[in-house]
């Protein structure tokens, strides 16, 4: 049996970053930064095989350290069993959350801040809620730079 504070993504410090990283966004909308090309483009794959229930291309995505930290059979059952309640996925829409520190993200406290390139939001509409609805299924994910490629760094569900 697992219990939520085990399952992959279910930090509640991510948790605080993504609710704070939210306020903020909400407070500053009209931001001077918006995420790269590079990083939508990832954002846009990520969200895409959220969709087709592709989780094994989303690990692929995954950092050295990410790879590392958790074994592919885990992490596509885990993501799996999160969007499971929310499926079929019909849609998303990717909002950039702007800069956090990476020394508060579990998993990520190694890593140079430099490294950092995106902190998305990725809201996903099903046939009955869409996007925009609080219910809908959410996934925050840190993009970082791993020799000058876009890569999956962490990612949690809301």
């Amino acid at each position: 049996m697992s219990y939520q504070r085990d399952r992959l993504g279910s930090s509640g410090v991510f948790k605080a970053i993504v609710d704070v990283s939210r306020k903020i966004k909400r407070a500053f909308s009209e931001s001077d930064v918006e995420i790269g090309a590079a990083a939508f483009d990832a954002a846009t794959q990520i969200a895409q095989a959220f969709v087709a229930g592709r989780f094994g291309d989303v690990y692929a995505m995954g950092t050295p350290g990410l790879q590392e930290a958790t074994k592919r059979e885990r992490f596509e059952s885990s993501w799996a069993d999160a969007a499971e309640p929310h499926r079929p996925l019909t849609g998303y829409e990717i909002s950039d959350m702007g800069q956090i520190d990476l020394a508060f993200i579990p998993g990520l406290e190694e890593v140079p801040q430099e490294q950092f390139v995106a902190f998305v939001e990725i809201r996903f509409s099903s046939i009955d809620v869409p996007v925009e609805d609080e219910k809908a299924f959410t996934i925050g994910v840190v993009m970082l730079d791993d020799d000058d490629e876009v890569r999956l760094g962490a990612i949690h569900a809301r």
